[in-house]
């Protein structure tokens, strides 16, 4: 299990510090080299668990830019608060989801997930998971835009799918 671990950081070193380096760019440049060390971390420990790597260079490549985005993101300090944003959102009209349980909500919102495209779907649960656009692009290979785009007609598909979910336990009241 060392040689493999030792032939993996010496094979794909260049593909850690390419990923690191395209996430932490200047502004978080102190931090490249304690991301790298949480990289390989999480090799050895997919290593140990005797789980094979079958495609190194994607695997590691994507390994290296979640946890330097991860990294990047707890160094980034918090202007709003989760309770502030919660606040001001607008309050729902009819109350339709308002008063379902967090889990209810959860498992409503995965239902609406699952209807649409593939790539939307990605883009909002990296969105809902908190990444912005940039970093949406950068975890999936996309331009900005691109990412931009599908997380836009995600959210718009994700408002259409809901007003039809809260339209259907109408209907059948009657």
């Amino acid at each position: 299990m060392a040689q493999d671990f030792e032939g993996l950081v010496r094979n794909y070193s260049r593909v850690v510090a390419a990923a690191v380096r395209k996430v932490c760019a200047r502004r978080y440049r102190s931090l490249v080299p304690d991301i790298e060390q949480e990289v390989y971390t999480a090799l050895w420990k997919r290593l140990q668990g005797g789980k094979e790597i079958e495609h190194p260079v994607s695997y590691i490549y994507k390994t290296a830019l979640t946890t330097a985005l991860a990294v990047v993101r707890k160094n980034v300090p918090e202007t709003v608060s989760i309770a502030a944003r919660e606040e001001s959102l607008p309050a729902e009209p009819d109350g339709a989801f308002g008063d379902l349980l967090p889990a209810e909500r959860s498992r409503l919102l995965a239902e609406i997930l699952e209807k649409l495209p593939l790539e939307e779907a990605r883009a909002i649960r990296a969105h809902l998971a908190g990444f912005n656009h940039t970093e949406v692009a950068t975890l999936f290979g996309w331009s900005e835009s691109v990412a931009r785009h599908r997380i836009y007609r995600g959210i718009d598909a994700l408002k259409k799918e809901m007003k039809v979910t809260k339209r259907e336990p109408a209907a059948g009241r009657g």
